[in-house]
């Protein structure tokens, strides 16, 4: 993508107003003294509506409710989906059983469990994690583990701040753990009493992330095809995916309602020995609690076989099944193009000496309005062909018995006519319009990703519902 090009987008994404959430939003700098614990209260939803998913169609049957006191919050469904027309390919059973073949399947009876809130001295959350980051998100942004729509993970958040120093971590799966990042912080100023008063913003971080189980290869069979095993899942040749960076940022507030926020990082992919370098600054406002929100904007320079955002919110896809081969194999007729996985990928280009220099930029915009409108969205780019990041979200609340949500993501693509091809991309809209009481009518549609056993891919595929519902708040 040119710079011109990059440009104009840049351009759209300020009109928009998009936004991503801020990992490096300064947080409370000071455990609170003393806190008034808030009433219990809560809301219960159910639905039943009738849905696809692919090639079939169900019957689904939703009850939830999330509870909250003081800052303990619970959520817990049970989503049930029952087959009322089977077609080709002829599956067996009423249930979806993709849904509730694995142990860990079963703990999405807890969405989740949480103490406390993003940005507040102790924050912990167990069940589904919804953008997870560490740090400034230059190796673990954003990342989110329920988005193969035949595998659920309850996962595992944990935030602290102490003033001089504090940590993060993460784990994907409690029940079969792949995935986990640390990062741990100090802010080197704090420790001194006759400091200046500006630099006891001044934080050094340390990051570590590891796949442990990263994909390499998958298996083939002798005519060349990717084997899966009898659940359905890709037979792979694991390694082990470790990054680690150190970062340095300074947090100054010349008024109550500004906060800027530069910053700097520099990472490793251990296995390819990839080299990733970034500098940015992040703006965060609050004025009167009426508009809030962040600007961020990025600069980056790589090595080819470094990749910013490492594990990010599609990772658990990208890990089996990534890109294009970039050194493929003579095409054999009949066989799906190559695909390959993130750590092949990298390592490919590692294994050919590309070590040219990659540059980049990386913006996200976030705007909320009375703490119940939200428009956000991001967009990055590096040189080099597929490269271009995009995502938008929309969060829009009952105004006149009307509620809608929207977030859509599209990763590696190259030219602007690509950005909105729903192949190889996300999209979950959510509609509800309530027509009497707590009654409501719903649409939900989506495009999930599912492996397709027969190409050994992971392809996009269409999912929605629509019915109707009862919502209580108390």
């Amino acid at each position: 993508m040119s710079l011109k090009r990059l440009s104009a987008w840049l351009v759209v994404a300020a009109i928009v107003a998009p936004r991503v959430a801020f990992a490096d939003t300064p947080a409370t700098l000071s455990a609170p003294a003393s806190e008034e614990k808030k009433e219990f209260g809560g809301m219960v939803d159910g639905r039943i509506g009738i849905g696809q998913i692919d090639e079939d169609l169900f019957l689904s049957v939703n009850i939830g409710t999330v509870l909250t006191w003081w800052k303990l919050g619970v959520g817990v469904q049970v989503p049930l989906r029952f087959r009322v027309q089977d077609n080709d390919p002829q599956q067996d059973g009423v249930f979806r059983k993709e849904e509730w073949d694995e142990v860990s399947d079963w703990t999405r009876v807890v969405r989740f469990i949480s103490w406390g809130k993003e940005g507040e001295w102790l924050y912990v959350r167990l069940g589904v994690l919804e953008g997870t980051t560490l740090g400034h998100g230059t190796i673990v942004d954003r990342y989110m583990n329920v988005i193969d729509a035949d595998h659920y993970q309850t996962g595992l958040q944990v935030e602290v701040d102490l003033d001089k120093g504090g940590g993060e971590f993460f784990l994907d799966n409690i029940i079969d753990p792949e995935i986990f990042g640390i990062r741990g912080f100090v802010r080197p100023f704090q420790l001194w009493d006759g400091a200046p008063e500006l630099s006891k913003t001044v934080e050094v971080g340390l990051t570590l992330a590891d796949d442990t189980h990263a994909p390499l290869y998958v298996n083939k069979d002798q005519d060349g095809f990717r084997e899966t095993n009898e659940d359905g899942d890709l037979l792979t040749t694991e390694s082990n995916a470790f990054l680690i960076g150190v970062d340095l940022s300074w947090l100054w507030q010349p008024i109550d309602w500004y906060s800027f926020k530069p910053y700097t990082d520099l990472n490793f992919l251990t296995q390819t020995g990839g080299v990733g370098y970034h500098l940015g600054v992040a703006n965060t406002f609050d004025i009167q609690q009426v508009v809030t929100g962040g600007l961020r904007v990025e600069y980056r320079v790589a090595t080819a076989d470094y990749s910013p955002g490492y594990i990010n919110s599609w990772y658990d896809v990208e890990r089996l099944d990534y890109r294009d081969d970039p050194t493929p194999p003579p095409p054999i007729p009949g066989r799906p193009v190559e695909r390959v996985t993130k750590l092949d990928f990298y390592s490919s280009l590692d294994e050919a000496g590309t070590d040219d220099a990659r540059h980049g930029w990386h913006a996200d915009l976030n705007i909320n309005i009375m703490e119940v409108f939200t428009i956000w969205g991001l967009l990055e780019d590096m040189q080099g062909v597929d490269n271009t990041n995009l995502t938008i979200g929309i969060s829009l609340p009952y105004i006149a018995g009307v509620r809608t949500q929207l977030y859509y993501a599209k990763r590696n693509f190259d030219d602007a006519d690509e950005a909105f091809d729903l192949d190889r991309g996300l999209l979950v809209a959510d509609f509800r319009y309530k027509f009497w009481g707590p009654m409501f009518v719903y649409a939900t549609y989506s495009r999930e990703w599912r492996l397709d056993q027969e190409a050994g891919q992971y392809e996009t595929i269409n999912d929605w519902d629509t019915g109707v519902g009862a919502e209580f708040t108390f």
